[in-house]
């Protein structure tokens, strides 16, 4: 069967496991086999290969459509099939395998399942993906595409057919990427955050200069009256998830965090703009408002990709060589967009605009200035990489610039262009190509310049072996050399892919000259049966060949009218009963078709679920991708899984001692992030002042991801440095990074004074590595404000400074003899404690130490990093000694010092864990106050314009200052007033309710009083001796009670 095979075959397979090494030695034009690294992963497709045919190495896109032609035309005897190439003479089935390394084409005779045998499975091309330079699809023959297979000194054009031609695109899309793949780490040169506004339909493949203001223009009329009905079709379209139904081919690395192995289609699109572009009825497809339009603008060097942070794919891939036009907007100055060629469905082209917008202008200024950056230099390379081997005189060029002119034209003109050409050949040229036209006996003018370029291209191959370049190369302009050279896609639109065949369609056929999607054929096949054609009518089909007149041709006086007698052809339907089904088989037909589709689609999302489940659990192992220094035994489990089960645990204070021998006894791995949030949850019921934050700080996380921040230039560059040897951030783009910079873009928006800081993203990677993005949001949060992180992340960076005099503060207490060697060589702790501080030891040390870091972090608060630098500092403090210079020092600090043995490591939390400096870093707080004072206040030797700017640097801190006690001051204020109200309501109501209780008391004593008369009463009447007291007695001792 045909068609895409999911399912990687095992290692068994006759296949896969054949000797394709010794084979490929003997094929002519094979590269060998490359090993396939340990769980990589290729894709099988079964198809049937038409045809191929050697061409020449320069052959280009605008020539390919005919080349495709003619290899699927019938060959009438001819052997043109070279066997260097491994042709074939007739179709024949075939395997192509394809992964990151290979592109290889099986000949499968003996079918699928059989053993392996060197007659019947020979190797027909196997080669690396990257020599895949062409592909092509017409979208009027859906079935078929090809491919150009090109080296330095020879190429071969191969078709093929796919049985089911919804599996092509996939295909083209998984050449595509395959052969952008080896180059993929690279290509990601600079990228900047963009909102995409939008898409619109132009007319042509360059424009006015206020063409981006007019497109605004459109998606603000359509977002106003289209609104509803595009919601209605989004109301009713069938969703098919985010990978199309799951119907995407799998591709072969291990890591799918990469953007760029998501499948798009053959335009570069994903699956949802897909779905959006097919809904835009009108050519103009804004984005919605209510979604995150923000896409991270990617320009590498032969490619443009947009990634959605937000989806963790790429949403849009263009190559150069498809963008036709750039603009920016004149009245809307902070928004640009590029034109470029995109294939429809209904067959032909397109021109398509894609506008974005920016955060400001200069923004915009900087993408621009890339972008002509990296068109020249492409263009350049380019252009050396083909000057010695191609000029304009070449004859290949020639026919490449008539293949261009004549792309997309009627037959007709298109034949006129021909004739023109043809001119100017010489008597015996022409003669040569008049006389293969004739033999050929075209039915068609589409037939007729067919063969005409058939005949031109081995012409001009045969001129273009005796040719010698004039490299006059250098008058070409870098745009021309871009522009000129059609789109990696561009579509058939001029051959039709079977000229010979002849189709007659009736006026009630429902298959009428257009495709149907999988819906309408269920409907047709349910609802409408197919009537069988007349096999006894006959069809008089008559094609009359015109060709213009030209005084220098020898076809100018030739007029050839063709008859053909044809039988009606029938277009391969299912045959039906004829006769007439009851209304009540109908509608049991359609109840049929329902419940399958129903289950169908049942099926198909508890499918995705599983692969999401399974996608899920696989990317919580990448994360947690380290090693634990302190196991968690059972029993601590056990403790954790109880206080995390607890109902409301968010509003439970459970024993702090509890919480500590927990802590002191390990966390496990895979709850460290549930933990940390219950840790940060118990840190707020104990605290009774509560922190600042910031006016915005309720903003959800979703919709700051909606904005574009200022801070995406330092935030982009510090993504690569972040855990750059972890596998989860080691992607180039990939989940972890797009992640990361999810957080840092959304943090930077909520506290605007800090920003963005170098060292933050260490924080927020071991966070995110715990849990997943929203949460992990909300603990930096907790981390920054109430813990107090922010404070040292602050421009002026005076925190910092006060951290580092406490911490050379605590070694003077603690360590004198190492601060006495550190101070000898004058080896202050900024020189090494500074990163320590701001990436909480998470840039240099094992993640396994770092997370336990974390985990006291979250229990004690910020001295711990005071504590882990002070014993990290003191248990080394024997191999300090024995240096004695300052590099060897510091490069001891920084390199030996983070490479601990699991043994020490958990040696210093534990140290961590008793220590108590708290008292002592507020006293070295004050001390460097008063210094610093002091400082100011003695003799200076600085000059007087010096000593102002110092004097205004020193007020603005002391300001700062003020104003951040005043703050804490005014919360604190009113937290102890909102405390006081809180107490004076609740003793209000406990005096309310013992008042009450008071009354309920006085009523039942009144009651008791009661019963105890008629007890007295009753006795009395029976003449039995009362004991009880009396009323009197009896008020008198609850009285006195």
């Amino acid at each position: 069967m045909e068609g895409i095979c999911f399912e990687v075959k095992p290692r068994d397979d006759p296949i896969k496991d054949h000797p394709l090494c010794d084979l490929t030695q003997t094929l002519p034009g094979s590269e060998g086999k490359r090993e396939k690294e340990e769980g990589e992963e290729e894709i099988q497709y079964r198809l049937t290969l038409v045809g191929s045919l050697a061409v020449h190495p320069q052959t280009t896109m605008a020539m390919l459509p005919w080349v495709v032609a003619e290899i699927r035309r019938p060959r009438l005897g001819e052997k043109n099939r070279n066997l260097e190439f491994n042709g074939a003479h007739s179709p024949e089935p075939v395997v192509l395998q394809i992964s990151a390394d290979s592109v290889c084409c099986i000949l499968d005779t003996a079918g699928p399942g059989k053993l392996w045998d060197p007659l019947q499975h020979m190797v027909l091309f196997d080669h690396r993906p990257h020599r895949i330079t062409k592909l092509i699809h017409n979208s009027q023959e859906p079935s078929y595409f090809g491919c150009l297979l090109r080296e330095e000194k020879k190429a071969a054009c191969y078709v093929f057919r796919c049985q089911d031609q919804m599996k092509v695109p996939q295909i083209i899309s998984t050449l595509r990427q395959a052969a952008t793949m080896a180059d993929a780490a690279t290509a990601f040169a600079k990228k900047f955050e963009v909102l995409f506004c939008g898409r619109v339909v132009v007319a042509h493949k360059k424009a006015p200069p206020a063409l981006i203001d007019e497109c605004i223009e459109k998606f603000g009329r359509v977002s106003v009256t289209g609104s509803l009905a595009a919601g209605i079709r989004r109301a009713f379209s069938l969703n098919q998830g985010a990978d199309g139904g799951g119907k995407r081919p799998l591709f072969f690395k291990r890591d799918q965090s990469l953007p760029f192995l998501q499948a798009l289609d053959e335009n570069g699109l994903s699956t949802e703009l897909q779905r959006r572009a097919s809904d835009g009825a009108t050519g103009v497809q804004p984005t919605s408002l209510q979604e995150n339009r923000t896409m991270l603008f990617t320009i590498g060097r032969s490619q443009i990709f947009l990634v959605s942070p937000d989806t963790k794919k790429v949403a849009i891939e263009k190559s150069f060589r498809e963008i036709s036009f750039c603009s920016q907007g004149i009245r809307h100055v902070d928004h640009f967009g590029f034109i470029c060629r995109e294939s429809v469905e209904r067959g032909g082209c397109q021109f398509v605009c894609y506008v974005f917008q920016c955060a400001n202008e200069a923004l915009v200024d900087e993408i621009m200035l890339t972008l002509k950056q990296a068109f020249s230099v492409a263009a350049l390379q380019q252009n050396s990489r083909t000057q010695s081997q191609q000029c304009d005189s070449c004859p290949l060029q020639q026919l490449h610039k008539l293949c261009d002119r004549i792309e997309g034209l009627h037959p007709s003109k298109a034949k006129l262009e021909l004739q023109k050409h043809l001119a100017g050949l010489d008597n015996q040229e022409q003669a040569a190509v008049f006389e293969s036209t004739m033999k050929a006996r075209p039915k068609s003018d589409q037939e007729e310049n067919e063969f005409i370029v058939s005949c031109l291209r081995r012409l001009y191959e045969d001129r273009q072996k005796t040719h010698t370049h004039t490299h006059d190369g250098q008058t070409k302009k870098v745009h021309l050399l871009l522009m000129s050279s059609s789109s990696l896609w561009t579509p058939i639109t001029s051959v039709c892919l079977n000229p010979g065949a002849v189709c007659v369609v009736g006026d009630d056929s429902p298959l009428r000259s257009r495709r149907h999607s999988w819906r309408q054929q269920i409907f047709l096949r349910v609802a409408t049966p197919q009537k069988g054609s007349d096999s006894t009518g006959n069809t008089l089909v008559v094609y009359v060949n015109r060709v213009h007149q030209c005084k220098t041709s020898p076809l100018s006086t030739t007029l050839y009218i063709v008859v053909h007698l044809h039988a009606a052809v029938t277009l391969d339907a299912v045959p039906e009963e004829r006769r007439k089904r009851s209304g009540a088989e109908l509608r049991a037909l359609w109840r049929k078709t329902i419940l399958q589709q129903i289950l169908l689609l049942r099926m198909e999302r508890e499918n995705q679920k599983l692969q999401a489940s399974e996608s899920d659990l696989q990317c919580r192992r990448l994360k947690l991708d380290y090693e634990e220094i302190t196991p968690c035994l059972k029993d601590v489990t056990l403790v954790w899984e109880r206080m995390l089960s607890t109902t409301g645990r968010s509003k439970v204070r459970f024993d702090t001692e509890e919480i500590h021998k927990a802590v002191g006894q390990g966390v496990p791995r895979q709850h460290r992030g549930e933990i940390w949030k219950l840790l940060s949850e118990q840190y707020l019921l104990r605290k009774e002042v509560p922190s600042t934050k910031p006016p915005n700080s309720n903003t959800p996380y979703k919709e700051l991801l909606k904005q574009l921040t200022s801070q995406q230039h330092a935030i982009l560059i510090d993504l690569g440095r972040t855990f750059p040897t972890h596998p989860y951030f080691s992607a180039q783009l990939g989940a972890g990074q797009l992640s990361l910079y999810n957080l840092l873009k959304a943090y930077s928006l909520l506290d605007p004074e800090v920003g963005y800081c170098q060292g933050l993203s260490f924080v927020a990677g071991v966070l995110l590595l715990h849990m997943c993005e929203e949460d992990a949001f909300h603990m930096l949060k907790f981390l920054m404000y109430d813990m107090g992180l922010r404070k040292q992340y602050r421009p002026d960076m005076i925190i910092l400074q006060i951290q580092m005099y406490q911490l050379s503060r605590l070694l003077h207490d603690y360590h004198r003899e190492l601060y006495t060697h550190l101070e000898q060589y004058e080896i202050g702790p900024s020189l090494y404690a500074a990163p320590w501080f701001l990436t909480a030891f998470a840039s240099h040390f094992p993640l396994g130490f770092v997370a336990r870091v974390f985990d006291m972090l979250f229990l004690q608060g910020s001295e711990v990093i005071f504590k882990v630098a002070l014993s990290l500092l003191g248990s080394h403090k024997p191999l300090i000694l024995q240096h004695d210079n300052l590099e060897s020092i510091v490069e001891f600090i920084k390199t030996t010092l983070p490479n601990l043995g699991l043994v020490q490591m958990e040696k210093t939390i534990n140290q961590v864990s008793e220590m108590d400096i708290s008292k002592q870093l507020q006293a070295y707080e004050v001390e460097y106050h008063v210094l610093q004072d002091e400082l100011l206040d003695g003799p200076s030797t600085l000059s007087h314009s010096q000593r102002v700017a110092q004097l205004e640097k020193t007020n603005g801190s002391l300001r700062q200052q003020n104003l951040d006690l005043l703050e804490e001051l005014q919360v604190g204020a009113h937290a102890k007033i909102r405390w006081l109200e809180t107490r004076v309501d609740g003793l209000v109501n406990r005096e309310a309710e013992l008042q009450s209780e008071v009354k309920t008391l006085q009523q039942e004593r009144t009651e008791l009083q009661q019963t105890v008369s008629k007890l007295r009463d009753l006795l009395s009447s029976l003449g039995i001796n009362s004991s009880f007291p009396d009323q009197e007695n009896l008020t008198n001792t609850s009285n006195n009670q």
